[in-house]
């Protein structure tokens, strides 16, 4: 009885401390009005999910690999890199948090490397948005693509695609965006926003900042927080192989409506890591589009390229050698 009591007093005084924080938070952002709008990169938006954030203001950060990064505002909700030279033939990069670039200074990324490399051959643009899937990914090619009239689409690809593509995959991990995003139906075709973010992260932006705060300390010491948390809402391993199959077929039908949709655009496709590496060159092979395999490899033979264990994303050294690499392949296959 003694226990049960004080478990409750527990779950009481976490309550009040939960409560007492949101006010806190609630107080500071009516009085400091529009803190989204200057310092995140990316904003809700109720088609894509979220997008470039326009009028954030300039940010002078340290990454996790102790580098200076200077973060300038896209001048595009959509796009974050338009050329930097004219040529007869446009290339395009879409993706997510690699090509969204956001532990590089702006300017830095692989594909402003790329650019330097085929400034004569390519007018260079990029579409990258971080965590996005590869519906959300088709979505923007769809929007932008009278605009730009990409003669090539470079399709970089990340393992947590899969787990991106499907609300039930998303929804039984913390690794995910925790916003809503659009999921696609393989089976109709149908295309529906879902929220898989956790119910309290919504209610609480407290909770919110506490909980990235943890993660950071999590990372960094290797406490296991992370894992410990979502072995809670974990699928069983039946449920899990059945999802990552379904993830895998969004992006084969989202390649395959691209390459109907855009007959006079070669599609190349790569990833940045190996864990659905031979899937994803399947998919392209089997669809008619380029495939650089084990492409990550490349930039892993080379140290010091990533943040790992704290970040896995390329360093400014890891998107060097990624453009580099990138445009020596494209040229060699496109001669």
């Amino acid at each position: 009885m003694k226990i049960a009591k004080n478990i409750t007093y527990l779950i009481i005084i976490f309550v009040i401390f939960l409560v007492i924080l949101e006010l806190l938070f609630r107080t500071i952002a009516f009085f400091i009005k529009g803190s989204e709008i200057e310092y995140s990169e990316i904003v809700s938006d109720s088609t894509f999910g979220w997008v470039h954030n326009t009028q954030m203001k300039k940010r002078v950060t340290i990454n996790k690999c102790d580098e200076k990064v200077i973060r300038l505002p896209s001048k595009n909700p959509l796009i974050n890199k338009l050329p930097k030279y004219s040529a007869d033939k446009n290339i395009l990069f879409i993706g997510d948090s690699f090509t969204h670039a956001h532990e590089v200074s702006t300017g830095q990324a692989y594909f402003d490397v790329f650019e330097e490399n085929v400034k004569n051959q390519y007018s260079v643009y990029a579409a990258g948005i971080g965590g996005f899937g590869n519906l959300q990914e088709y979505l923007i090619l769809e929007f932008i693509f009278e605009g730009v009239k990409p003669d090539i689409v470079m399709w970089q690809l990340c393992s947590n695609d899969v787990n991106n593509n499907v609300y039930e995959l998303d929804n039984s991990s913390f690794y995910n965006n925790q916003r809503p995003r659009p999921y696609l139906n393989v089976k109709n075709s149908q295309i529906k926003i879902k929220n898989p973010g956790f119910w309290l992260f919504d209610w609480s932006h407290g909770t919110r900042f506490v909980f990235h705060r943890l993660l950071l300390l999590d990372w960094k010491y290797k406490l296991g927080l992370l894992e410990l948390l979502n072995s809670t809402i974990a699928l069983d391993s039946k449920a899990q192989e059945k999802y990552e199959k379904q993830g895998l077929e969004v992006l084969e039908k989202v390649l395959n409506k691209a390459m109907t949709d855009f007959p006079n655009t070669k599609f190349y496709g790569f990833s940045v890591d190996g864990e659905y590496d031979k899937d994803y060159e399947n998919i392209f092979i089997k669809n008619g589009a380029m495939y650089f395999s084990e492409f990550y490899d490349y930039v892993d033979s080379t140290e010091g390229t990533n943040c790992h264990p704290l970040d896995t994303h390329w360093n400014h050294l890891g998107n060097k050698v990624a453009g580099d690499t990138l445009s020596k392949l494209l040229l060699e296959l496109e001669r």
